[in-house]
């Protein structure tokens, strides 16, 4: 069975950056916060036990490449 797109998955926002993490240790969770604070305009969304997505804006991947 589908899910229905629209309940479940938000729009794709072009430009945007999407990296998904899986918090297995401290380590892993310092690293999701680090990215977070390097991208003030970035977002963290918790998507299950474990598993989070961190969204950067349009533009704020620039920094990445430099």
């Amino acid at each position: 069975m589908d899910a229905p797109h629209g309940e479940f998955y938000a729009e794709p926002q072009p430009e945007t950056l999407v990296i998904l993490f899986r918090i297995i240790s401290r380590r892993s969770r310092d690293e999701l916060q680090s990215l977070h604070k390097a991208f003030p305009r970035s977002q963290v969304e918790h998507v299950l036990h474990g598993i989070f997505v961190l969204h950067i804006p349009r533009g704020g991947a620039r920094r990445l490449a430099a």
